[in-house]
């Protein structure tokens, strides 16, 4: 994570082309733009373009209409804003190897929905930090509320719904693979695709697990 925000302030800015950019940095917004990246409705265009407007998007008004435009450094140079814009989303982390949370998860099991899951996230910031996430006056900082996010406990709603449907059931035996199926159908995600609506059938039914 660079820069060290427990010693300075967190980013307000990227660079695109080499000049700073502001950015919009409140969590919300980093929770649309991961919204945008997971839309399987979207093609890597349409992906980019709404990460884009997520972070960089400023209102405009021209001849009485109301627009959200891109800065002009964004639309110099697409590319490098995205790669700016998707630094920032990682707090400016090195890219790691993916965990893979059991077969499971290799094969694409989907671990978390933003829209469905919102009150396991809303509980566990609650219920372990007193912060609510529903006050519309909160403008926490993405790159505060991030590491808060991935340092919920194991027992918090939100890390064991995750660790539930990225688990292979075929690792398990008995009763704890039972159990591991009845509590993967409970946390199952709606389908988006074809491939998840297959997927979701397969596990509602027993089939392939």
């Amino acid at each position: 994570m660079d820069p060290n925000i427990v010693l300075g302030r967190a980013p307000s800015s990227v660079k695109v082309g080499g000049a700073p950019v502001s950015i919009a940095t409140s969590f919300r917004a980093g929770i649309r733009a991961m919204q945008a990246a997971d839309d399987p409705d979207l093609g890597d265009a349409g992906r980019a373009q709404a990460i884009l407007l997520v972070y960089f998007g400023r209102g405009a008004v021209h001849d009485g209409v109301r627009r959200i435009e891109l800065p002009d450094a964004v639309n110099a140079d697409p590319p490098g804003a995205l790669q700016a814009a998707l630094g920032f989303l990682n707090l400016n982390e090195p890219q790691k190897p993916k965990r893979m949370l059991g077969k499971a998860a290799a094969k694409g099991a989907r671990l978390w929905d933003w829209d469905y899951d919102a009150p396991r996230v809303i509980a566990d910031f609650q219920r372990e930090y007193g912060i609510d996430l529903t006050d519309p006056a909160l403008d926490m900082h993405w790159w505060r509320f991030w590491p808060l996010f991935r340092g919920l406990g194991d027992s918090s709603l939100t890390m064991t719904a995750m660790a539930a449907r990225g688990a292979d059931p075929s690792e398990y035996e008995g009763d704890a693979r039972r159990r591991l199926v009845e509590r993967q159908r409970e946390l199952a995600l709606p389908a988006r695709t074809e491939e998840e609506r297959l997927r979701l059938t397969s596990l509602l039914w027993g089939l392939d697990v």
